[in-house]
């Protein structure tokens, strides 16, 4: 993987680089993630946000929304284009989740598991080699990869 990975918004008011491989990558097919993405499921990779830096030619929006998982998410996208950037969790905040849809390169994106299949649309097809989760994600999936990410950089 070629690094910084880089993306941003349609408009372009929008960029960022970002210098660190991603930690978890995922598709997620509930509602809000479908909401929010405009589509049948969002494309999302994890990153540490102390690797992320935003070149930012516009105001971003922001808006606060309860994940079905019962958090609260924190989502932003651009504000002249209105296009997802990211997301963060505020009681998470080493990690930003990366809309794929917003990068340069979007081949870097090899999703493990799809999250909330039980919320997927019926004519929607799953890719045969991702972990299918009924609900939201174990530790294992998304807690477990961030814990050994960032203890590992400690040492």
């Amino acid at each position: 993987m070629m690094l910084p990975i880089s993306g941003g918004c349609a408009c372009g008011k929008v960029r960022y680089d970002c210098s660190e491989k991603p930690i978890v990558q995922l598709i997620c097919h509930c509602r809000d993630c479908q909401h929010a993405s405009g589509a049948a499921f969002a494309a999302t990779i994890f990153v540490p946000a102390d690797r992320l830096e935003y070149k930012i030619d516009t105001e971003l929006h922001f808006y606060d929304v309860q994940a079905e998982s019962g958090r609260t998410l924190r989502r932003n996208s651009c504000g002249e284009c209105g296009s997802p950037i990211s997301a963060h969790w505020p009681d998470l905040p080493g990690v930003v989740l990366l809309a794929v849809g917003g990068l340069d390169d979007q081949s870097v994106f090899e999703p493990t598991h799809e999250l909330w299949v039980s919320r997927a649309q019926a004519w929607h097809p799953f890719l045969p080699h991702t972990i299918k989760l009924e609900a939201g994600p174990t530790d294992d999936v998304v807690r477990d990869p961030l814990r050994a990410y960032f203890a590992a950089r400690k040492s």
